[in-house]
C-alpha cells in the first residue's frame, strides 16, 4: 500500500518544485524589466551640471576619454592650427534630439600647451572661414569621438585633406605632430586672451543621454506579463488537479 501512495506524493512534490522554479524565473524577469524601466526614466532626465573644469584636469592626450569626462563643460586655451569640414552632420538640438537636416560643420584643431591638441566644433561651416591667428580661450562641452562615418568613405572622401567623414581625432593622427585628446569640444563660448568675444553663432551642446532600448511603459507591460506568467505556473497545476478530482466525483 505504501508504494502506490508514494508515487502521487512524489509527483506532487516534483510539480511543486517545478512550479516554484518557473515562477521564480518569471518573477526575476519581471524585476529585471522593472529595473530597465527605472533606467529609462533616469536616462531621460537631464543631470545637474557639474562645475566647469580645465580640459587637462579630466582628460589626457593620447588616452581614451574616460566616461566621467564625457558631457563635462571644460575650458582650454590655445591657438587654432588647422581647419576641417565635417559634412552631412546631424548635430544635436537643444532638446537633445538630432537635427533632421544634414549640415556641414566647421571643425578646428586647437593646439594647447605641451604640444597637445583637440578637435573643436565651432559651428556651421562658412564659405569664408573666420581668420583667428591669436590665442583663444574656449568653453564648451566635451563629447566622445564619433564612431560612424556620416559620409560614405567609398567615394574617396577620406583621402581629401580637410574633410572629416566623422569627428574623430584618429582621422587626423597621421596629419599632425600634436598629441591628440580623445573626443571633441562643441564650444559654448570663445574669446581672445584679452576677453574679446570671437563668435556667438555656436551650436547647441546638450548633454548626451544614455541610450536604453525600449520605452518606460513598454518595460512596465513586460513586468505585468512576466508576473502573470509566474502566477499562472503556480496556480495552473493545482487547478488542473482539482478539475480532474471534480470530474471523477461526477463520474
Amino acid at each position: 500500500m505504501t508504494a502506490p501512495l508514494a508515487k502521487p506524493l512524489i509527483k506532487k512534490i516534483a510539480t511543486a518544485l517545478l512550479s516554484l522554479l518557473l515562477a521564480g524565473a518569471f518573477f526575476e524577469l519581471g524585476i529585471w524589466q522593472l529595473h530597465r524601466a527605472h533606467d529609462v526614466q533616469v536616462a531621460q532626465q537631464v543631470q545637474p551640471e557639474k562645475p566647469i573644469v580645465e580640459l587637462t584636469s579630466i582628460a589626457a592626450a593620447g588616452a581614451n576619454l574616460r566616461p566621467v569626462a564625457a558631457n563635462r563643460i571644460v575650458t582650454a586655451m590655445g591657438r587654432y592650427v588647422e581647419i576641417y569640414s565635417a559634412p552631412q552632420q546631424h548635430p544635436l538640438l537643444a532638446n537633445g534630439k538630432k537635427s533632421k537636416r544634414p549640415v556641414s560643420l566647421e571643425v578646428r584643431l586647437l593646439e594647447i600647451s605641451n604640444h597637445r591638441g583637440i578637435l573643436v566644433v565651432r559651428g556651421l561651416e562658412d564659405n569664408s572661414p573666420q581668420t583667428i591667428s591669436e590665442r583663444v580661450k574656449i568653453t564648451g562641452r566635451l563629447y566622445p569621438r564619433q564612431t560612424v562615418d556620416t559620409v560614405n568613405p567609398a567615394k574617396g572622401v577620406k583621402e581629401i585633406r580637410g574633410i572629416l567623414t566623422r569627428i574623430d581625432p584618429a582621422l587626423i593622427a597621421g596629419q599632425t605632430q600634436l598629441q591628440l585628446f580623445d573626443g571633441f569640444i562643441i564650444i559654448k563660448g570663445e574669446s581672445t586672451s584679452n576677453g574679446q568675444a570671437v563668435s556667438d553663432s555656436h551650436l547647441a551642446s546638450p548633454q548626451l543621454r544614455t541610450g536604453i532600448a525600449g520605452y518606460y511603459w513598454q518595460h512596465i507591460s513586460y513586468v505585468v506579463i512576466w508576473w502573470l506568467m509566474a502566477a499562472l505556473v503556480l496556480v495552473l497545476p493545482w487547478y488542473s488537479q482539482k478539475s480532474r478530482r471534480m470530474d471523477k466525483v461526477k463520474i
